[in-house]
């Protein structure tokens, strides 16, 4: 009985692979198209928002927490190419401001 049960399953997958089966490697074929369009620095974000939601559900925060840490994390990796031009906008600031008078 389990033999037979065994071909049915085979025989049920090469139906549906000849019905779908472009339906099945067009949906691969967009998920690795996907991967291939965000790069690697896409997947290093993802990485880091996904890690950042991970540790804080894994130490006890609630998934509404989880969301903001997530999201905060993922606008710091976005505007991260931003972050040297920032820091020198802000000392060339503090090297040309006028300075309060002591009193």
């Amino acid at each position: 009985m389990k033999k037979q049960s065994t071909w049915l399953w085979v025989l049920a997958g090469i139906i549906a692979l000849a019905l779908f089966g472009d339906e099945v490697l067009g949906l691969i074929g967009a998920v690795i198209g996907l991967i291939v369009s965000i790069g690697i620095t896409g997947l290093v974000m993802i990485a880091v928002v996904l890690g950042a939601f991970a540790l804080v559900v894994a130490v006890g925060g609630s998934i509404a927490v989880a969301m903001v840490v997530a999201a905060v994390a993922l606008v710091a990796v976005l505007f991260s190419w931003l972050w040297p031009y920032l820091l020198l906008f802000g000392i060339i600031y503090l090297l040309v401001r006028k300075r309060p008078k002591a009193v």
